[in-house]
């Protein structure tokens, strides 16, 4: 058995934000660009669309619509990423509450199901 010490008290405690902590330098942003190319890939894949589809159906090139529909977003803006939904047919609205309760105001990206 050796005689080294093993420091297994070692603590790394993060900011609370996992997005933060990666080194994303727009956590906010990044989480609502995620959110809207999830629905772009959904949309598209219950629609049994291809990239090349996608592309014609919404004016992109192929290769971007392939790298939404992959959730790599980076270099599109959220408007892009809006109207790329809108295209698809989703509405998409956006909600301000003016007075949350917090210092800090938050962002959220959230999809409302429909409702049958």
């Amino acid at each position: 058995m050796s005689d080294r010490v093993m420091d297994d008290d070692l603590v790394i405690r993060g900011s609370g934000d996992f997005l933060a902590d990666q080194g994303i330098a727009d956590p906010d942003e990044f989480r609502v660009k995620s959110h809207l190319c999830h629905e772009i890939a959904t949309i598209a894949e219950q629609r049994g669309l291809t990239a090349a589809a996608f592309g014609r159906l919404a004016g992109e090139a192929e290769q971007d619509a392939e790298r939404m529909m992959n959730y790599r977003h980076d270099g599109y803006e959220v408007w892009r990423l809006i109207k790329l939904l809108c295209a698809l047919g989703a509405d998409v609205g956006i909600h301000v509450n003016r007075d949350s309760g917090n210092d800090k105001g938050i962002v959220l990206a959230q999809s409302i199901q429909d409702v049958p």
